[in-house]
């Protein structure tokens, strides 16, 4: 399924040797559902046992124990949604973006055709990405991010009050809109927009950052990646929840204590190999660009 390497593990599996496979989509992007119906078709007809999920809301986990690769279809949104489901099974994911470059979609409309047809002969990196693990304490369930997790008031301007607990140990405390959690991967996703650093993905680690902060001394703050994390609500808010990469919501209340790690085994990512981190920097945030020309006078 992989090739060893002095680097990093590669996927060297040609469409024809594939004896399963997930295609899955998303039911917010049906204009992507027509290329994940011919990728699916073209695996088939090689002899691949596909299941496809356009909808991207059927449970994987029963059918990755056959599979050796997943197909997400759409963009980066969904390849969120389809690293939730696949969470600690190793089958590498395969993002396919429509018609823009993703942080983490990085296949084209062509290209997965391409090796769906199997005129490609894949050689292409595997990325290992750091997932959240979380847990209500005293809720059976667990939940996982990609990106990142937050407690957010909602729609209601009142500050929530959080206690921060790192291993058991008091941290700080919180009076701020929010608080987020986020992984390297979704360090470049709402963290950045609150001030957060950017964290290489190569790195085991947790970023904590505040939402709109009523200290100024409350600065983000980066964790080993085997740290637990506790967040204590200590207010009672009229509206607040937990918000798992922006896609899912699971209602919390006073005294509820979230509790957040990273998980034992994270997403394992396809990548094409030909850009760098620091590409998708400068291309999709413009990361080291001075400002723009002034324009000129009439």
């Amino acid at each position: 399924m992989v090739a060893q390497g002095r680097e990093a593990q590669r996927f060297v599996v040609p469409a024809a040797e594939l004896t399963g496979a997930v295609v899955t989509s998303t039911k917010h992007k049906p204009e992507a559902h027509p290329l994940a119906r011919e990728i699916a078709t073209r695996l088939e007809a090689h002899g691949a046992e596909v299941t496809l999920d356009l909808g991207g809301e059927s449970p994987l986990q029963g059918v990755l124990a056959k599979a050796q690769l997943v197909v997400s279809v759409g963009g980066d949104g969904t390849l969120l949604s389809a690293a939730r489901r696949s969470v600690g099974s190793g089958v590498p994911v395969m993002g396919v973006n429509l018609g823009k470059l993703g942080f983490l979609a990085e296949f084209g409309e062509e290209q997965a055709l391409r090796y769906a047809a199997g005129e490609l002969v894949p050689d292409w990196p595997l990325r290992e990405k750091t997932m959240l693990e979380v847990r209500i304490a005293g809720r059976e369930g667990v939940h996982h991010a990609l990106n990142d997790v937050m407690l957010s008031q909602g729609v209601m301007t009142r500050l929530l009050r959080v206690r921060m607990r790192v291993d058991g140990e008091h941290a700080t405390e919180y009076r701020a809109d929010g608080v987020v959690v986020s992984t390297p991967v979704g360090s470049t996703a709402y963290s950045l927009s609150l001030g957060g650093p950017i964290i290489d993905h190569g790195l085991h680690a947790l970023v904590v950052t505040p939402v709109a902060p009523h200290s100024f001394t409350n600065r983000p703050i980066v964790l080993p990646g085997h740290s637990v994390i506790g967040l204590e609500i200590l207010t009672r808010p009229d509206e607040v929840a937990l918000v798992i990469d922006g896609q899912e919501h699971v209602p919390v209340g006073m005294g509820d204590e979230v509790l957040v790690t990273a998980a034992p085994r994270g997403l394992t990512l396809l990548s094409t190999g030909e850009r760098s981190a620091f590409d998708v920097l400068r291309l999709k945030l413009g990361w080291g660009a001075g400002p723009l020309p002034a324009p000129e006078e009439a």
